[in-house]
């Protein structure tokens, strides 16, 4: 999910809340184990998705000095697959735009993310009810594929003050 709060000088504070879509998953921890990767639990083969932070802050940020606000955290992305050495693709999706608790409404556009590494991810822009194709790859000999996620929003004087919220999914398919 995605929260913005804009305050008296539309100053804007953002939060992004993360959810999970899993294809072919049997079984995933959310934080890190001992067994990770779960390779009982997937000896059929299959994909594990774990993403780390699942929240984070835009700060406030004056539109004029700051048009362009990072997020408080990078986002880390963890894919496994069993056995080993499987493609696997992960998209993004906004479900919809940011609305306020009042309804007011900010273009999901105007979050963006810069990917590392690249390939097998790609930068991009969030779409308001679109799969984006964040990344396509292969695991390694260990079955992991890690990732990271620098998220940005466009700050403009043009935001009504309040909070805005959306959810954000991430989709793992094996293919």
């Amino acid at each position: 999910m995605i929260a913005i709060k804009i305050f008296k000088l539309n100053i804007i504070k953002a939060f992004l809340f993360l959810s999970f879509s899993f294809f072919f998953l049997l079984s995933f921890p959310l934080t890190p184990r001992a067994d990770w990767p779960p390779k009982k639990s997937l000896q059929l083969g299959g994909i594990y998705l774990q993403i780390s932070p699942t929240a984070i802050d835009f700060p406030s940020a004056d539109p004029d000095l700051e048009p362009l606000v990072a997020a408080n955290s990078p986002v880390r992305i963890t894919i496994g697959t069993w056995p080993p050495r499987r493609n696997w693709i992960l998209y993004i999706r906004a479900e919809g735009n940011l609305i306020s608790s009042e309804g007011n409404i900010i273009d999901i556009a105007n979050i963006s993310w810069k990917a590392m590494p690249q390939p097998p991810f790609n930068d991009g822009s969030l779409v308001a009810g679109q799969n984006i194709l964040l990344g396509r790859g292969r695991t390694d000999t260990k079955g992991i594929q890690e990732g990271e996620l620098s998220f940005f929003f466009r700050n403009s004087w043009d935001y009504y003050a309040g909070e805005y919220r959306q959810i954000v999914t991430f989709i793992a398919i094996l293919l």
